[in-house]
C-alpha cells in the first residue's frame, strides 16, 4: 500500500512553496482517501490547483532613476536622501523599468518601498496600487471667467457651496450627476460603492486640498506661445475679455470612493504577489495588467478618474451659477494616477504628466505652489529622462508635525495670535479662509518648499515651459477640525503628565541644590 502523500511529494511533482501548497495537499489526501491512484490523483490535482511558476525574485540592483532637483541645505539634503532610499527599495521590483524624482520630491511614508511624493515610475504590464496611493486621481481643475464681481463676494459664494472635512455631504443635501448612472457597478472593484460615489460628490476633503481664486492676464506673447504649440483654439478662447480672467482652481481627489477602490486593489495585489513573487512590501505589490483582475482594476481606475473630474466640474458649475457666469475655458490634470502607453503603465504620485497628446501637442498643466503664490500654467516638455513628468506643486522638506513644532508650547498648544501673525506675513492682502474656522499652519506657505526655487528647477531641468501665471486673490482650505471630546481628554491627560514631570524635575533640582 503506498504511503500517504506528503508535501515533499507535491514539491517533487512541480508545485511551489507558498500559501496554496497546504490547500493542495489537503485536496490530494481527499482524492487519495477516495481510492484514486497516485498518477491520476496528480492529474486531477493539477486541474484544481494549477502548478505555480517559480515565484519572481526582486531585482538584485534597483532599476535606474533620475533626479530633477537640487538639494543644498541640510534639510533639503536629508529630504532627498530619504526619497532616494525609498526609490531604491521600490525600484527593486521586477516589473519597474525606470523612475524619476521631481523638484517637489519628499517622502510620502516611512514604509519600505513607498513611492515619494513627486515620484514617477514606468511599470511593465502591471499596476501598483501603492504607487498611485489611496487618493486616486488627486488632481487640478481650473475655470477661467470674466472679472465682473468683487473678490469678497466671490469668496463668500465659494465658501457657501464647497464642502471640506471628513465624510460626505449630509443626506438631503447630496448632489447628483449622470456619472452615478454609468453601468460600472458590477466591476468587482466598484461593486457596492455607488452610495459612496453619491455621498462624496461635491466635497473636497482635507489636508492640502483647496479652492483657490486667482487672476490672470494673458499677454500677446503668452497666446502666441500657445498657438505655436498647436493650441490655437485654447489661445483664441483665452484672448477674449482682452485676455483678463478671474480663475477658480480646485485641488482634490476621489474622496471615499477612491479610498475604497484603492483598498480593494491593494488586497488583490497583495494576494497575487504572495503567490507569485518574493519579498514584495505592501507598498510595492502589483496586479498583472493582462490578468482578469488587472483589467477590472484598470477599468475601475478609469471610472474613478471620470468621477473625480465630474466632482471638480460640479463644484465649479455651482460657483459660476451663483455668479451668473459661464466659463470661457476649463482645464484640468491629474497627479496621483496611472497612465498607459503601450504595455508600459506610468505611475505618478504627486507628478504631473508633461508629455505630448495624441495630436503631438504638449500637454497643458496646472502647478500650484502655495496659497500665497502664483499657480503656474505650463506646457509639458516631454523630457524622456524624467519619464515626461513635471512636479505637481512645491512639496515639503519636513513633515507637518515638524513644521508646527516650533510654534507649540510645552503643553502642545499653539498661540492663535502667532498663527495669525505668520499668515499675515506670508499671505499679505489675500482673502484666506479655513472651512473649519481654524487655521492649519502646516498648510500655510511655511509648510512647503521654497516656491521660487521649485519654479526655477522646472526650467533648469527642462521639465516644462511656464507660459502664464495665475496671481492669488484668495484661498479656502479645510483647516483644523474641531477637537473631539476624546481628543481633548487625551491632550489634557498628556499635558497633566508633562506638568507632573516638570514639577518632579523641579523638586529634584531643589533637593540637589547646595
Amino acid at each position: 500500500m503506498p504511503m500517504e502523500i506528503k508535501a515533499r511529494d507535491l514539491l517533487a511533482a512541480g508545485w511551489q512553496e507558498g500559501p496554496r501548497l497546504g490547500a493542495a495537499l489537503r485536496r490530494a489526501r481527499e482524492l487519495e482517501a477516495s481510492g484514486l491512484e497516485r498518477e491520476p490523483l496528480l492529474v486531477q490535482l493539477e486541474q484544481e490547483f494549477p502548478k505555480l511558476t517559480p515565484r519572481v525574485p526582486l531585482r538584485a540592483t534597483p532599476a535606474p532613476f533620475t533626479e530633477a532637483l537640487l538639494a543644498e541645505s541640510p534639510g533639503e539634503l536629508s529630504n532627498l536622501e530619504a526619497c532616494r532610499t525609498r526609490m531604491r527599495e521600490l525600484l527593486r521590483m521586477p516589473v519597474i523599468e525606470a523612475g524619476a524624482l521631481m523638484p517637489d520630491a519628499c517622502p510620502s511614508s516611512p514604509e519600505k518601498a513607498s513611492i515619494p511624493v513627486g515620484g514617477a515610475i514606468a511599470v511593465r504590464n502591471a499596476i501598483i496600487p501603492g504607487a498611485h496611493s489611496a487618493d486616486i486621481c488627486c488632481s487640478m481643475f481650473a475655470s477661467f471667467f470674466p472679472a465682473t464681481h468683487p473678490v469678497g463676494e466671490m469668496m463668500d459664494q465659494l465658501q457657501k457651496l464647497t464642502h471640506f472635512g471628513a465624510g460626505g455631504r449630509p443626506r438631503g443635501q447630496q448632489w447628483s450627476s449622470p456619472v452615478l448612472q454609468e453601468p460600472v457597478w458590477d466591476n468587482p472593484f466598484l461593486s457596492g460603492l455607488r452610495s459612496r460615489a453619491q455621498d462624496f460628490l461635491g466635497t473636497q476633503g482635507d489636508g492640502n486640498h483647496f479652492a483657490y481664486l486667482g487672476e490672470v492676464r494673458f499677454a500677446a506673447q503668452d497666446l502666441s506661445r500657445l498657438r505655436e504649440a498647436g493650441h490655437e483654439t485654447l489661445a483664441d478662447k483665452l484672448s477674449r475679455f482682452d485676455g483678463h480672467f478671474r480663475v477658480l482652481v480646485t485641488h482634490h481627489g476621489s474622496r471615499g470612493l477612491g479610498a475604497d477602490v484603492y483598498k480593494r486593489g491593494q488586497k488583490a495585489a497583495r494576494q497575487w504577489c504572495d503567490h507569485n513573487a518574493q519579498e514584495v512590501p505592501d507598498t510595492a505589490a502589483w496586479i498583472p495588467a493582462d490578468s482578469a483582475e488587472g483589467q477590472s482594476y484598470w477599468e475601475a481606475l478609469q471610472y474613478v478618474g471620470r468621477w473625480t473630474r465630474e466632482n471638480h466640474r460640479l463644484i465649479h458649475q455651482a460657483f459660476l451659477d451663483r455668479l451668473g457666469l459661464d466659463a470661457a475655458v476649463q482645464l484640468g490634470n491629474e497627479h496621483n494616477f496611472v497612465w498607459k502607453q503601450g504595455d508600459l503603465f506610468f505611475h505618478g504620485k504627486g507628478a504631473t504628466p508633461a508629455w505630448k497628446d495624441e495630436s503631438g501637442r504638449p500637454l497643458v498643466g496646472i502647478i500650484p505652489l502655495n496659497m500665497g503664490r502664483e499657480i503656474l500654467l505650463v506646457l509639458g516638455a516631454d523630457k524622456a529622462s524624467s519619464l515626461s513628468f513635471c512636479p505637481h506643486g512645491a512639496g515639503r522638506n519636513q513633515s507637518r508635525s515638524a513644521t508646527l513644532r516650533p510654534f507649540k508650547d510645552a503643553d502642545g498648544n499653539i498661540d492663535p495670535q502667532r498663527v495669525q501673525q505668520v499668515l499675515a506675513e506670508h499671505t499679505p492682502g489675500l482673502d484666506i479662509r479655513w472651512h473649519s474656522g481654524k487655521p492649519d499652519l502646516s498648510e500655510s506657505p511655511i509648510g512647503y518648499k521654497d516656491a521660487t526655487k521649485v519654479k526655477e528647477e522646472i526650467t533648469r531641468h527642462g521639465l516644462a515651459t511656464v507660459f502664464a501665471e495665475i496671481r492669488p486673490l484668495g484661498c479656502i482650505m479645510a483647516g483644523e477640525a474641531d477637537e473631539q471630546p476624546w481628543q481633548r481628554a487625551r491632550r489634557e491627560k498628556k499635558a497633566a503628565h508633562k506638568a507632573e514631570r516638570r514639577e518632579g524635575d523641579s523638586q529634584i533640582d531643589e533637593d540637589l541644590a547646595p
